[in-house]
């Protein structure tokens, strides 16, 4: 007997239409039906047994609409944005709901979900809510996972089953292997013999890449993975000690250009490259890929070229996976996190505290200025008060 599904749509055709106002395809010019598709959701979920996937879709659009300053405080939209974020990855990964007991990192990788989603969903439900870049960055992330997850199926499928799984990546690493021949010298072909040569085959390649990861919602996770795996950006014959600025000189452009073009790129290449350090049964002090590994982590965390795409970063799965697999490099790369915390300016007036007389200098006077105090007392001026200058809100 062939089982019966109740969905909240009497057509297929409905959700399908639906679907195009959600992702509207390359070549529609027409009006944004977006905030349509979302009352036509919220009409669904009045009549129950609307699929997860389609409530979470309409909830995280809803928050990207909210997002506009002019009319919305950022702190609403930042919450409106954490809401509908924490509601998709917990409806997908807490045990409670539906299937076996498991802990949330196992059902995430059961369904393939990123695992730095588990990281931020924990990160704005019990610490404070992440910055508007990182929540607009995971809602892009999160919209592109459903649409591979549950939207493009939707021509053959009305239901939906939590704990089917989609492997099939292999395909879209077949592509990106395609591409990256082209730069890794396995097509045949003679090595460009202008400087300016390589830099444009660089350049073109990532151009392919950010299509096929915009194509894709598996693109960016299998692009990293072939870097790291297939030893692109670290040489698996490498010596321990042996310095990696010859590739940070090659491939920086190149990566920058894929991240550019596809942000979340950059997330998905640290979190392949913190699990090589943190998962890796041969994660030794000794092991010479994994201090390749570690040298671009600490590349792309703390060097001048990476400073302005940093700020596409959550740190959050970098420092779970490091404290839940402890070894020499996570404990390293721990502690360059939190150096770089520190050094980040407004953490710390000082590296140690102030005392004696200088508890009662004004705090301003101690970065740069002692030499306008001089000058002044020179021609008879002093301070007469105790005075802070620190910002309002700060204790």
């Amino acid at each position: 007997m062939s089982k019966v599904i109740f969905t909240p749509w009497k057509e297929k055709s409905e959700l399908q239409s639906v679907r195009n106002q959600f992702y509207p395809p390359p070549t529609y010019d027409g009006p944004d039906m977006r905030s349509r598709a979302c009352a036509t959701v919220a009409a669904w979920k009045l009549r129950g047994n609307l699929p997860h996937p389609v409530e979470a879709t309409a909830l995280l659009t809803d928050a990207i609409l909210h997002d506009d300053a002019r009319k919305n405080s950022i702190f609403s939209i930042r919450a409106t944005y954490s809401a509908a974020f924490c509601r998709f990855v917990t409806s997908l990964v807490d045990s409670k709901l539906h299937g076996q007991r498991k802990t949330m990192f196992q059902r995430a990788i059961d369904l393939g979900l990123p695992a730095s989603f588990v990281e931020l969903r924990h990160e704005a439900t019990h610490r404070e809510l992440p910055s508007l870049t990182v929540l607009r960055n995971a809602a892009q992330r999160s919209l592109e996972w459903l649409w591979d997850y549950y939207w493009a199926k939707s021509d053959v499928t009305v239901g939906f089953a939590p704990d089917s799984v989609d492997d099939d990546v292999e395909p879209v690493k077949a592509a990106v292997r395609a591409c990256m021949a082209e730069v890794t010298g396995e097509t045949g072909a003679s090595e460009p013999p202008r400087k300016k040569r390589k830099v444009q085959v660089l350049s073109g390649v990532a151009t392919q890449l950010v299509s096929v990861c915009k194509s894709s919602g598996k693109g960016a996770v299998a692009i990293s993975e072939i870097l790291v795996e297939d030893e692109v950006l670290v040489s698996g014959g490498r010596k321990l000690g042996t310095s990696l600025d010859d590739e940070f000189a090659r491939w920086d452009h190149f990566l920058q250009v894929i991240v550019e073009g596809y942000p979340a790129f950059l997330t998905a290449l640290v979190e392949a490259m913190v699990d090589v350090l943190a998962f890796a049964g041969s994660a030794t002090k000794e092991d010479a890929y994994c201090e390749g590994a570690y040298m671009w982590l600490d590349h792309i965390l703390c060097s001048s070229q990476w400073e302005s795409k940093r700020r596409l970063l959550s740190f959050a799965y970098v420092l779970s996976a490091c404290e839940q697999n402890s070894n020499h490099w996570t404990d390293m790369l721990k502690v360059r996190i939190r150096d770089m915390d520190n050094n980040l300016p407004g953490s710390h007036v000082g590296q140690g505290e102030l005392s004696g007389k200088d508890r009662n200098t004004p705090q301003c006077l101690h970065t740069g200025t002692s030499h306008d105090l001089d000058s002044l007392e020179s021609m008879g001026w002093e301070v007469v008060d105790t005075w802070d200058c620190r910002p309002l809100g700060i204790v």
